[in-house]
């Protein structure tokens, strides 16, 4: 069943990535005026795909056994395509590439924002409590003063409210404009809170979205290795050299690291995030920590599946370089060797 998973999360899941990509293409296609031979092509590749479709997600429910919002859409989008047909929402299968493609580095970014609006979800809906409310209170104020001057579009507060919309974004589009004076200084009044309303959420996003892309940033920085404990005892020289060596490596939560089993070409450091040691008495490693060195030392293979229970940012050392260290700085295989020790003990 695991391999089954992995199988299913991997290569099929790519697979199906790029059948919704073609499926959501043919849905813009098919909206133009098309021959009828092409139209043909068209229904079949429709059908085939929703074909696909269903059998992928009977497969993600009886492997991953989860229902989530993304098999939400997913079972709108296949009981529309069935059983309704009213319109055809398969572009709605966009949001499961983001889940798809999450670990590609042009999704990194997109993916970072998303955690980012979830995770400031209560500022930002805070902020646009405040936006709704001055909506209301300027839309009233906008139907007392231009109600009796232009019926027609000051009618009603709803009415006004699509005044009060195009001010507070300070859009403008001009079909909807107050008449007297007094309603003409609301509308600047209007304006300028808009611009600092609006600039709000975008604030509270910037700096959120800012700490996500730190805590994902590439670059290694010296103070970071030689805050690691390990590397501790070493002299700068070598923690400028470590740090030519290292390479970093970004897990999602859930994702697996490595497998028991699995050739040690690698030793990881954590610096951010947290790693679970499968075994039966389960270990949890932090920040500062480090794993897979037993592997390289003995060459053996990995007694232990590492998972990410954490989105973590690890630094990772290949076998030659550690070799290399080795030779160089005593202290260093010491100290792995001590660590071995204890944790064998």
């Amino acid at each position: 069943m695991e391999n089954l998973k992995s199988f299913f999360e991997g290569t099929f899941s790519k697979i199906i990535g790029i059948l919704i990509i073609l499926s959501i293409a043919d849905q813009v296609l098919t909206s133009m005026e098309l021959t009828r031979t092409v139209e043909r092509i068209f229904d079949v590749f429709y059908l085939l795909t929703i074909t696909l479709f269903c059998l992928e997600f009977l497969i993600r429910v009886i492997v991953i056994r989860k229902f989530d919002f993304l098999l939400a859409v997913d079972a709108i989008v296949l009981i529309n395509a069935l059983f309704v047909g009213l319109v055809d929402l398969r572009m709605l299968r966009l949001f499961r590439l983001f889940q798809i493609f999450r670990t590609s580095k042009f999704l990194v970014p997109t993916n970072t924002l998303i955690k980012t609006i979830v995770m400031q979800r209560n500022a930002l809906l805070g902020s646009q409590m405040m936006v709704i409310s001055i909506l209301l209170v300027v839309s009233t104020l906008i139907y007392f003063l231009e109600s009796e001057a232009q019926p027609e579009i000051f009618g009603s507060i709803p009415a006004a409210m699509w005044w009060g919309i195009a001010t507070l974004t300070t859009v403008g589009y001009g079909d909807v404009v107050p008449s007297t004076e007094v309603g003409k200084i609301l509308a600047s009044f209007t304006m300028f809170i808009g611009i600092g309303m609006f600039a709000l959420p975008a604030a509270i996003l910037a700096s959120a979205y800012y700490e996500e892309i730190q805590k994902r940033n590439f670059l290694i920085t010296f103070e970071a290795i030689a805050a690691i404990p390990l590397f501790q005892q070493l002299p700068v020289g070598a923690i400028n050299k470590i740090n030519e060596k290292l390479d970093v490596k970004l897990f999602q939560k859930n994702e697996e690291i490595f497998k028991k089993g699995d050739e040690g070409d690698a030793m990881f450091i954590i610096e951010q995030g947290q790693v679970k040691v499968d075994l039966e008495n389960p270990v949890y490693l932090g920040p500062g920590d480090f794993f897979g060195e037993m592997a390289l030392i003995s060459n053996s293979p990995r007694n232990a599946t590492l998972v990410a229970t954490d989105d973590s940012k690890l630094f990772e050392l290949k076998k030659s370089d550690l070799e290399e260290l080795f030779d160089e700085h005593e202290v260093l295989f010491r100290e792995l060797e001590e660590t071995i020790k204890n944790r064998s003990a």
